[in-house]
């Protein structure tokens, strides 16, 4: 990932955090609020496929690998919308080396 990053900025994600707000009965609920949307490179991250079994059913995780820039507030737990998919932050990467940009691995949620 060296060199400008500018150019290959081309999908905008929305990032979104679990917010928990008042049911009206004494308890709450989470729901996810848009933190801002952001531009941002996206890849699928074949090499970190995982695969589970879940009531008898294996199921496939899809990970991502997401290049922003940085400066973005940005924790694990979050999530980010891209054209339809729902990706939870799993990971966040911040190279010394290259302290403009950020990289974040993100996995499908319920894939």
């Amino acid at each position: 990932m060296q060199g400008e990053i500018a150019g290959r900025l081309k999908q905008r994600v929305r990032l979104e955090r679990r917010v928990h707000t008042p049911d009206g009965a004494g308890g709450s609920h989470e729901v996810w609020q848009t933190v801002g949307e952001h531009w941002a490179e996206m890849r699928p991250a074949d090499s970190l496929n995982m695969s589970a079994v879940v009531a008898d059913t294996r199921v496939t995780a899809r990970r991502w690998r997401v290049l922003m820039r940085a400066g973005i507030d940005i924790a694990l737990g979050m999530r980010l919308t891209w054209q339809g998919l729902d990706l939870r932050v799993t990971g966040i990467q911040r190279d010394p080396q290259l302290p403009d940009r950020v990289a974040v691995i993100a996995e499908e949620f319920g894939a």
